[in-house]
């Protein structure tokens, strides 16, 4: 069973949509509805495809919709994320058009542009290089120097902790330790995981990161995508180009980015790193790369242990790979070592 089984196993949006006046609103007066169906695959929230003929012009948007608590702020912080991206990097990512509440339910919508996708994994050197490009741009628009985002986002229906914070270290630990708990009331067993939080925060954690910020060393912030998985990057149809798109947006060290790819364990996955590495240089210290990168992808896998709490496969995936580096760092951070 692949990692991602679970994760591409969501619904199938089929069958006629009903289009709420407030969207209807974010279009000229003179704009015909002409069809709204569902479109792709969605675990979260309804998707479909809206065509409007505007002036005599077709033109197609896509449409999300949401209920239920978490609806509103989970759409905003998508919305606002991809704001960001899209300013940076306008040929990879879908524009957003609107957000806001429907007029006839309870529920909340969003609009971006479409794009006709194909089934294809993203084409790897142009994949990577859109990505760095990404990261590149934006880090000359953070002038704070600080980690976190404005408003709160979401990795699937889980909040993420994006208060703002000085230190990469401090923004990294203060998110891990926000999910660990989240995942564990979701699981409701702690047997396993407990153990390992407290030598998992005090010593893994300032291990790797606070190497990347001391002895003259620092991290420029970047605009992180935030959920860089299969499923939210794909290839355009016209182009041939990736687009990428379902951002959970904060600025962040930009190798996080690459941490979501390690639990494939596949060569595409391998490659992507690999040549996103030949447009942006691993930081240093750089023989803490491969263990820095393990750690990022704790941060993926505890977040699917917290959506799927039924399947024992994450939580499993999640406390080997916290061991692992438990036990490969037992004494933490000490100063005056040479890292």
């Amino acid at each position: 069973m692949s990692y991602l089984e679970t994760q591409f196993n969501a619904t199938v949006h089929e069958g006629d949509i009903e289009v709420d006046p407030n969207i209807v609103a974010q279009f000229p007066s003179t704009a015909i509805i002409k069809a709204c169906q569902g479109h792709a695959r969605s675990y979260w929230s309804k998707t479909g495809r809206l065509d409007i003929e505007i002036d005599g012009k077709l033109e197609s948007y896509f449409l999300k919709l949401a209920d239920g608590d978490v609806a509103s702020p989970m759409l905003n912080g998508e919305f606002e994320s991809m704001k960001l991206i899209h300013k940076f990097i306008p040929k990879f990512s879908p524009r957003p058009i609107a957000y806001g509440k429907c007029q006839d339910s309870e529920r909340y919508f969003s609009l971006y542009t479409f794009h006709e996708l194909l089934k294809d994994e993203p084409e790897i050197s142009r994949f990577t290089s859109a990505v760095a490009q990404l990261h590149t741009t934006s880090a000359k628009a953070n002038l704070t120097g600080k980690f976190g985002f404005d408003v709160t986002t979401y990795n699937g229906t889980l909040p993420q902790d994006n208060a703002w914070t000085d230190s990469w270290e401090e923004f990294y630990a203060r998110g891990m330790r926000h999910m660990l708990k989240i995942e564990m009331d979701k699981r409701g067993e702690r047997e396993e995981l407990e153990p390992l939080i407290v030598p998992f925060l005090d010593k893994v954690i300032p291990r790797l990161l606070r190497p990347l910020e001391t002895k003259g060393r620092s991290i420029k912030p970047v605009l992180i995508h935030g959920d860089l998985w299969l499923g939210n990057v794909s290839q355009q149809k016209d182009s041939g180009d990736p687009l990428m798109y379902d951002s959970s947006a904060f600025w962040g060290h930009n190798e996080y980015e690459l941490g979501i790819m390690r639990p494939l364990e596949n060569e595409w996955a391998t490659q992507c790193m690999e040549s996103y590495h030949e447009h942006i240089p691993k930081s240093e210290p750089r023989d803490d790369w491969d263990a820095r990168n393990a750690l990022y992808s704790i941060r993926a896998i505890i977040h699917d242990s917290a959506l799927w709490p039924k399947d024992k496969r994450f939580r499993v995936k999640l406390v080997d790979e916290i061991k692992k580096l438990v036990e490969k760092f037992p004494e933490g951070y000490v100063e005056g070592n040479s890292y």
